[in-house]
């Protein structure tokens, strides 16, 4: 029993030991434009921590054109795409000019969004669609351009990652699907703007925007921008198992679809006017296949690697991750 239970121990250690050394494998082997934008990541979380205190001292509505939702949101929103973006940099050859153009404007852009959008919280007034006096206005068309830039650095960072990308094919799908659902994320964005105006158009924009009588298009909306941390995750923590790439990447591959079917069946529901969980029969057999498809290797994974630590077996770390 003693030996059992020292051999469970050490495998939880060799497990833990491989998880630090690979996330400060990537930290010590990160560029100076990587660097910066984890930092830029970091400020968000400190926006996002100082907005919520705020929100949990100030009371107020969650929801209205009015709130801190959206200084909330949208720091904790940017600091997970940022980190996301600065570690998938990792796995493409260096360039600092390169680098620090795409990551300066990226960095840039969206921390002008966030600061507009939490000023015009401060000052108890609309971030968007607001058109009260002259600078509102200004403020929300300087919005848009900063959306603008922070789009086409993320498009300049997947349309390098398809041609240079060095990874495994398990981290190769997570990464490349990661990136096209942030971008269908953006443009799903782009959709909720435009049903803004044709509402403004009309009379007033709700806040959050609803599409018909209930739809939610934050939801597929949100749901996309955040696949870069979901997908690469389940395929770091795959790194840590036994198993040889082409399992890895079958897990991955699945996830990948059910993550896309719950984007699918979110945006369907949004333009139908349906409230996201209003599912007819056969949106909730989609709905729930999809959520089997991804949340089944994550399930799959973690079971792996507790009978690994428990057995006492070394993990394998980042072999293969590269190449």
């Amino acid at each position: 029993m003693q030996s059992t239970g020292s051999s469970t121990q050490n495998g939880r250690g060799a497990l833990r030991k491989s998880m630090l050394a690979s996330l400060r494998g990537h930290w010590n082997e990160s560029a100076g434009y990587q660097r910066f934008v984890y930092g830029v990541g970091v400020l968000f979380l400190l926006s996002g921590i100082c907005h919520t205190a705020v929100f949990w001292m100030d009371g107020g509505s969650w929801s209205g054109p009015v709130s801190w939702r959206k200084p909330i949101s949208f720091s904790f929103s940017f600091a997970l795409i940022s980190f996301s973006l600065a570690w998938v940099l990792s796995f493409l050859p260096r360039r600092a000019v390169w680098g620090w153009i795409v990551m300066g404007v990226y960095g840039g852009a969206s921390v002008v969004e966030t600061a507009l959008i939490a000023m015009q919280t401060w000052r108890g007034v609309a971030s968007h669609f607001n058109s009260e006096t002259g600078f509102d206005e200004l403020v929300f068309a300087s919005m848009g351009v900063m959306i603008a830039l922070v789009f086409g650095s993320i498009v300049a960072i997947t349309v390098r990652t398809f041609r240079f990308l060095e990874a495994s094919s398990s981290f190769a799908w997570a990464i490349k699907s990661g990136l096209l659902l942030l971008i269908a994320g953006q443009l799903l964005g782009g959709l909720l703007i435009r049903e803004g105006f044709r509402q403004v158009e009309a009379g007033a924009a709700s806040s959050p925007l609803i599409f018909g009588s209930a739809g939610v298009m934050n939801v597929p909306h949100a749901v996309s921008l955040h696949a870069l941390q979901v997908l690469p995750l389940l395929a770091w923590l795959a790194m840590f198992t036994l198993w040889d790439e082409t399992r890895r990447t079958r897990l991955v591959v699945a996830a990948t679809a059910g993550y896309t079917g719950l984007v699918f069946v979110g945006i369907v529901q949004a333009l139908g006017g349906q409230s996201p969980l209003s599912f007819t029969l056969m949106m909730a057999l989609v709905f729930w296949i999809s959520a089997a498809l991804l949340l089944g290797p994550f399930a799959v994974i973690a079971a792996e690697l507790m009978r690994e630590r428990t057995g006492g077996r070394e993990a394998p770390g980042l072999r293969g991750v590269r190449g």
